[in-house]
């Protein structure tokens, strides 16, 4: 039986912060869409920013040798003294 590879999807949260899902799908556009769809428990007074870009890894066994970024602005980890990330805004499409 073959799964569906493991990808992490982070995006920023409001009104500041990162949140991450772990989902398992195809490619990473599949990966960003089985997030979205998600229900994504943050904390009270912070909400999801969907309207930015989102970063995605590949996650592969063992992870922290094999697991990479595949999509998406690199966000720092919020550590004291690191400089914040800044979060891209998605292209508007034209109505």
């Amino acid at each position: 039986m073959f799964r569906k590879p493991r990808w992490s999807v982070t995006w920023p949260t409001r009104p500041n912060g990162i949140y991450t899902q772990l989902v398992r799908a195809d490619d990473p556009t599949d990966a960003v869409r089985v997030a979205a769809e998600l229900d994504w428990p943050t904390a009270p007074g912070y909400t999801v920013a969907f309207d930015y870009e989102p970063q995605v890894w590949r996650l592969l066994r063992p992870y922290r040798l094999r697991s990479h970024p595949v999509a998406g602005p690199d966000f720092p980890d919020l550590v004291l003294g690191e400089i914040s990330f800044t979060p891209w805004p998605l292209p508007k499409a034209d109505a």
